[in-house]
């Protein structure tokens, strides 16, 4: 899979968001979190959130300065649910849980949202670690 322009964002609206307030819509990016907050943009950089298996601490300078090694995790995922009760947990402070939107009934699984969140940051170098 190539990896989309830093600008290309995945847009949706969830249904609900635990960790910031009155959250209207997402958007994720190859490398990170926008959400729209209160009428505000948070951003949040994956590489600010991420874990490595070992050697944080070097792991983490290192993607700083543009070198990413592995697939450091950003979030936790659990899919085994209805649409609006899948969510990825994020690894920010407070967590940040983002619950993704409905769906209609028959939706191919590489198109749900769910799906193409989890590409999305995968197309970055990051994962997330599956909870199910």
């Amino acid at each position: 899979m190539s990896t989309p322009p830093p600008d290309q964002a995945l847009r949706f609206t969830p249904s609900r968001v635990t960790g910031l307030p009155d959250v209207a819509e997402v958007a994720v990016f190859p490398d990170r979190l926008e959400l729209l907050s209160a009428g505000k943009w948070a951003p949040i950089r994956f590489y600010d959130i991420a874990r490595w298996h070992r050697n944080d601490w070097l792991w983490r300078r290192l993607a700083r300065l543009g070198w990413m090694h592995g697939r450091p995790y950003v979030a936790d995922r659990d899919w085994f649910h209805p649409p609006s009760e899948r969510f990825f947990a994020f690894f920010t402070e407070p967590k940040i849980v983002i619950y993704m939107p409905d769906e209609p009934t028959g939706v191919d699984w590489t198109k749900t949202i769910f799906r193409r969140v989890d590409d999305m940051i995968r197309s970055g170098g990051f994962n997330t670690y599956d909870l199910g």
